[in-house]
């Protein structure tokens, strides 16, 4: 268990060093669940949890200094908690909002005080022309990830089923399906809120196929996934072949 546990820190880690440099987003709760599921040996929970506290997420974005609940922990933790536990997805929407609360404070506290400290010593090393400082200043903070994100991750997975499990099964059914109905609810407004932004309101009846067909077809997510890319072929083929028929006349 220690080098799963070890594991899963130094990929939360990474994922934390991926948001404030690359931004391959293997951040995202999508790519993270079914890679402590892997870790773990459970693929199948992994990509299940990633799912769905990628919903809880999806429209949670870092706009100027509000540091929104942090993705990345909850969503590996979470996903460790489902797998360890034996409980599933249930038990891990219902930690994940906790667990991404208290790593929203925990970002807070790195943005806004520790890497302050690298930030104008970075400054200083800048005006020395201190090339070999200034880099260290740019490379601990990344490194410091792993104590802020990685360590509790590495002891939530280390001692989590020892010593959270007894916990988790004094809590009454309906509390955690309440929880796990709650978390639905924010994934459900977190997809509102992201259905919100889009603007181009001649897209909305495209989203209304895909809510049809899933709702009253029953047709299953591949089925959605193949609709979709048919649609976006259909529409950028008509939409190809407006402009190509209206450009003589500009």
């Amino acid at each position: 268990m220690f080098l799963k546990a070890l594991l899963v820190a130094l990929w939360v880690t990474w994922g934390l060093i991926d948001e404030q440099t690359f931004q391959f987003q293997t951040t995202r709760p999508i790519i993270t669940g079914p890679v402590v599921g892997l870790i773990l040996g459970d693929v199948k929970t992994g990509l299940l949890v990633g799912a769905t506290v990628e919903l809880m997420f999806l429209a949670v974005v870092f706009v100027g200094t509000a540091v929104p609940p942090d993705p990345t922990l909850s969503s590996a933790i979470a996903t460790a908690f489902a797998i360890l536990t034996g409980k599933g997805a249930d038990i891990a929407v219902a930690t994940a909002l906790p667990v991404a609360l208290i790593g929203q404070v925990v970002t807070t506290l790195q943005y806004t005080v520790v890497n302050v400290f690298f930030l104008h010593r970075g400054d200083k090393y800048a005006a020395e022309g201190n090339l070999r400082g200034l880099t260290l200043m740019n490379t601990l903070p990344l490194l410091m990830n792993f104590i802020f994100y990685g360590l509790p991750a590495f002891l939530a997975v280390y001692y989590g089923p020892t010593f959270v499990k007894p916990y988790i099964d004094m809590i009454p059914a309906k509390i955690i399906q309440g929880l796990a109905a709650g978390g639905g609810m924010i994934g459900a407004v977190g997809f509102a809120l992201l259905l919100k932004s889009i603007k181009a309101l001649y897209l909305w009846p495209y989203f209304a196929i895909g809510f049809i067909a899933s709702a009253y077809l029953k047709i299953n997510i591949l089925g959605i996934g193949l609709l979709a890319i048919t649609a976006a072929a259909l529409h950028s083929h008509f939409m190809g072949s407006q402009k190509y028929v209206e450009s003589p006349r500009m």
